[in-house]
């Protein structure tokens, strides 16, 4: 008898997770970090993004309330986010750069391209279950049984595309999986044997289970820290499975003519420099490998 698609989904996600982890873990034991060096420096983030995202359930925010509380007793000079700040991110429309500008300047046109995907987009089931790692990062495992998230990043990709906004789409790796980043390095461990063991212990522990039915599309820095988060949009998920056409729809002489300037202008700017978060490699290898 053939594996369930949610067998199957889950076994991909698990695979993903399982190299995250076997990549970092012995690093991180040996106190072989990488501190996030805008968290090291103490300094504002400067970086800007457009995301959306969801918000985990209050009983999975508590239960990851009192699992960071525990790593903090002995190691509580790393950045830990607060239950405000967890969050579940469906698609960055363009990656943080501490050049958003050009961007910005168009996100009439990026609300446009979500509106015409989002009012079909059902409501997204996930379990938490488990922590994986990267070098510079502690990461609550999500699981989906079905496709109704990964179909709705594909329908924005698509829309996004299409609308000629895609130069910063997919910038660090194409996003996959559910996770939340909960906790990330920024001094050195005090006790790496003991909180690697803490983090074995957590390996496989249950957080809960959440549906998402709304959305928030966020104006952010690289943390989404709360006091810079800026609501652009709330989007309602619909529980009624979407029928319509969901391919992008076509240009108008009036979309030429403003993607052919907002082209001209990004491949005009200045290059920056912009702090990539240090699991992105990490996390395509294991993509690319499932």
């Amino acid at each position: 008898m053939p594996p369930s698609s949610a067998n199957t989904d889950r076994a991909r996600l698990r695979h993903i997770y399982d190299r995250l982890w076997l990549a970092s873990i012995g690093s991180i034991r040996a106190g072989e970090i990488e501190p996030d060096p805008v968290l090291a420096a103490g300094l504002p983030d400067p970086r800007r993004g457009l995301t959306l995202i969801g918000r985990p359930s209050p009983a999975v925010r508590r239960r990851v309330e009192t699992f960071l509380r525990e790593l903090r007793q002995f190691e509580p000079e790393q950045y830990y986010y607060a239950s405000s700040e967890f969050h579940l991110t469906v698609l960055p429309l363009f990656t943080a750069t501490a050049r958003p500008d050009p961007f910005f300047a168009r996100t009439k046109r990026y609300v446009a391209a979500v509106d015409s995907i989002m009012r079909r987009a059902a409501p997204i089931h996930l379990e938490f279950a488990g922590v994986t790692v990267s070098s510079d990062a502690v990461l609550i495992q999500g699981f989906f049984e079905n496709q109704a998230l990964n179909e709705l990043r594909d329908a924005l990709r698509r829309q996004i595309r299409s609308d000629w906004l895609a130069e910063s789409l997919d910038g660090r790796y194409r996003l996959e999986t559910a996770h939340m980043t909960v906790v990330r390095f920024r001094a050195r461990l005090r006790d790496a044997e003991r909180f690697a063991g803490a983090l074995d212990e957590a390996r496989h522990r249950v957080f809960g289970e959440t549906d998402v039915r709304s959305l928030r599309l966020v104006k952010n820095d690289w943390y989404m820290t709360r006091s810079v988060l800026e609501t652009v949009k709330r989007y309602r998920l619909c529980s009624i499975p979407a029928t319509r056409d969901t391919r992008p729809r076509p240009a108008s002489p009036r979309d030429v003519e403003a993607r052919a300037k907002n082209l001209w202008q990004l491949s005009s700017r200045p290059a920056t420099k912009d702090v990539p978060a240090g699991n992105d490699a990490l996390m395509r290898s294991a993509l690319r490998r499932r």
